[in-house]
C-alpha cells in the first residue's frame, strides 16, 4: 500500500475545511493566516501518525503466499558450496593474488 501522500491529503483536506469556515463565518484575513497554519501543523503531525499506523499493517506480496495460506519465507542468495556471495568474492580475490605470485 503506498502511504506516501496520506499526511499532505489529510493537511490539504483539513486546510481546505479551515478556509471555508472562517470565510463563512467573517473572520479577518490575518485571524484566518495565523488559524490556518496551525491547522496544517497539527493536520501534518496527525497525517504523519496514520501513515505510521498504516505502515505497520504491512502485508505480505501475493507471491509470498503459498497454495494453503502460509507465508513463503524468502531466503538469502547463496553462491556455490553454500557460500555467501561475499566470501566466494573474497575467495576470488585471494586466488588471483596467488596466480600472480606463482608467475
Amino acid at each position: 500500500m503506498n502511504t506516501k501522500r496520506v499526511p499532505s491529503i489529510i493537511m490539504l483536506l483539513a486546510g481546505a475545511v479551515t478556509c471555508i469556515v472562517t470565510y463563512l463565518n467573517g473572520y479577518e484575513i490575518k485571524d484566518t493566516l495565523i488559524i490556518l497554519i496551525w491547522v496544517l501543523i497539527i493536520f501534518l503531525i496527525i497525517g504523519c501518525v496514520v501513515k505510521k499506523i498504516l505502515d505497520s499493517f504491512h502485508m505480505p506480496d501475493e507471491d509470498a503466499v503459498g497454495d494453503e495460506g502460509e507465508v513463503i519465507e524468502k531466503t538469502g542468495e547463496e553462491g556455490a558450496e553454500g557460500e555467501s556471495e561475499a566470501e566466494g568474492a573474497a575467495k576470488t580475490e585471494n586466488k588471483g593474488e596467488t596466480e600472480e605470485k606463482g608467475e
